[in-house]
């Protein structure tokens, strides 16, 4: 199976670990070159090199640059993990067989950046995560 994976933050990092152990064929990843605002972000240009997968910095997940890179790429699947911002369907129905992202809180309530720093400043006694 050929994968797009995005990403930019340290959960990023370790789930594009974990593919790279599995039999998936990571085609392309779009990652940041640095982010201020991502007080964990972690640089997968690092295990890209690694692992001779080829990779793109973006600091807009939907631009055209991107949109032709996925499109070239011809996935099966995206892998969105780690994002701040929303992916448009002119990505989402890129891949043959879907997009699988995660947001660390239970959408529609709590999106957005620092959902687990918001849960906690409001008070909330539990969360959740949303896989979509």
């Amino acid at each position: 199976m050929d994968a797009v994976f995005i990403g930019c933050v340290k959960s990023s990092e370790i789930f594009l670990k974990k593919l790279c152990e599995l039999d998936i064929n990571i085609v392309g990843v779009i990652t940041k070159e640095q982010s201020n605002y991502n007080s964990d972000f972690a640089d997968l240009s690092i295990l890209c090199r690694e692992n001779g997968i080829d990779y793109i910095f973006t600091e807009n997940i939907n631009d055209k640059d991107c949109v032709t890179y996925i499109e070239d790429k011809k996935p099966d699947i995206i892998f969105c993990l780690g994002w701040s911002q929303l992916v448009k369907q002119q990505i989402l129905k890129i891949p043959k067989r879907g997009t699988v992202g995660f947001h660390p809180a239970a959408l529609p309530y709590n999106r957005g950046r620092h959902p687990l720093i918001w849960a906690l400043a409001l008070g909330l006694q539990e969360t959740a995560s949303t896989f979509f």
